[in-house]
């Protein structure tokens, strides 16, 4: 049976008929039915609790996420690391968290670190020292939330250890669930090109290859005025198709959103395409009922995010068009504030590849727009419910 997370049910999709076959390049198996069994989409459990106990017990094929994992992700305290250098877009990105995340989840924590003394600059700007960073953080953080969510964190650069090496061991050490940067640093934007986009810079390329599972959320933004603070409403991209990391990329979406927000899912499908296929049928269906359950009272965790427009999208590409330039295309039409991809960390870590895959990582470098990093590592239901949905945010904070 094909198997996705889907929150109402579970469901299950056989062929008519024939040998069991697999679409390598969707890592979907389809086997036939039972003989005398209809090849019949399985009804809803009328029970929340035979609902979960049906997603515990399945196997997890074609991007299913278990609904216990799911709901941890939507519902677990989350804690933050922001990283700040000075530079205009960290100290963007520290009001989206001020001013954003952290108004609408009274139950976030953040980390703020500043590490000093690694840029490589002969002569810092006035703005970017170590006492100005310190004045203009403490002066945001206390005018925004209280002292008990948050800590300010300077250290001194460890050479020959890099900022970006650094940066990720405190990602480690919090835990953090999300890492919030810049997407350039106080030496300024690196070169860029029209078909590969601009160049990261060294911490956040080193970010980026960590293969850890906090996700990353950076911005490009370099006024405060274009953020989706406080009334104004935000609009999230979201690529998938049908696997894991697309699904958590979906998921962190719904996490950082606040009622009233834009979620467009999009799929983008070939040229050649010119009838839905199958492939691109249960990409459809799987999201679906995701927006599904948003409408469902017995989903006690799905149905607190009812107030978020969500929408599936099917793109088609362009002749010569890319993935990557097509998912850019449709983010500009909407004019989103986020393009949100996944990326299976440690599976690729492990297979000798970089972190985010070259499509995800193509579209983040291409867009002009915010974009978030949503990272995933594949972990049992049993291991997340004690070592990550238990995890409780820290009973208070001291600044050093």
């Amino acid at each position: 049976c094909l198997s996705f997370c889907r929150p109402t049910a579970m469901v299950e999709v056989s062929a008519a008929g024939g040998a069991p076959h697999s679409d390598a390049g969707a890592n979907v198996v389809v086997t036939p039915p039972a003989p005398g069994v209809q090849p019949l989409r399985s009804p809803a459990p009328t029970r929340p609790e035979s609902r979960r106990f049906s997603a515990m017990t399945a196997v997890p094929t074609a991007g299913w996420i278990d609904v216990p994992i799911c709901e941890a992700i939507l519902t677990k305290d989350i804690k933050i690391l922001s990283s700040i250098d000075g530079s205009e877009p960290s100290m963007v990105a520290l009001t989206f968290i001020t001013e954003g995340v952290m108004q609408v989840d009274r139950k976030a924590y953040a980390e703020v670190l500043h590490i000093y003394g690694g840029t490589g600059l002969a002569q810092l700007p006035a703005h970017a020292s170590k006492e100005s960073v310190k004045l203009a953080c403490e002066a945001k953080l206390m005018s925004s939330i209280s002292s008990k969510r948050y800590r300010l964190r300077f250290l001194p650069a460890e050479s020959p250890r890099s900022v970006g090496d650094q940066i990720c061991r405190a990602i480690s050490n919090l835990p953090a669930d999300f890492i919030v940067m810049g997407f350039f640093g106080i030496r300024g934007k690196k070169r860029g090109d029209m078909l590969i986009g601009a160049e990261l810079g060294s911490s956040l390329s080193a970010v980026l290859n960590h293969g850890n599972s906090s996700s990353l959320v950076c911005i490009k933004d370099d006024r405060i005025d274009l953020l989706p603070i406080k009334f104004k409403k935000a609009v999230f991209v979201v690529s998938v198709s049908l696997n894991r990391s697309s699904t958590k990329a979906f998921l962190d979406a719904l996490r950082l959103s606040k009622p009233g927000d834009e979620i467009h899912v999009v799929y983008v499908k070939s040229y050649l395409e010119r009838e839905e296929s199958d492939y691109t049928a249960q990409v459809r269906l799987k999201y679906e009922g995701f927006f599904e359950s948003f409408h469902d009272k017995s989903q006690k965790v799905f149905s607190s995010f009812h107030d978020r427009l969500t929408k599936f999208e099917i793109v088609s590409k362009g002749r010569r068009e890319t993935i990557a330039q097509a998912v850019v295309r449709y983010a500009d039409e909407v004019e989103a504030d986020f393009v949100v991809v996944g990326a299976n960390s440690a599976d690729r870590v492990e297979r000798g590849k970089k972190s985010v895959g070259s499509v995800s990582l193509q579209i983040c470098l291409l867009t002009d727009r915010n974009f978030i990093v949503a990272k995933w590592i594949d972990i049992a239901p049993a291991i997340y419910e004690g070592h990550v949905r238990r995890a409780c945010t820290p009973a208070g904070a001291t600044k050093s």
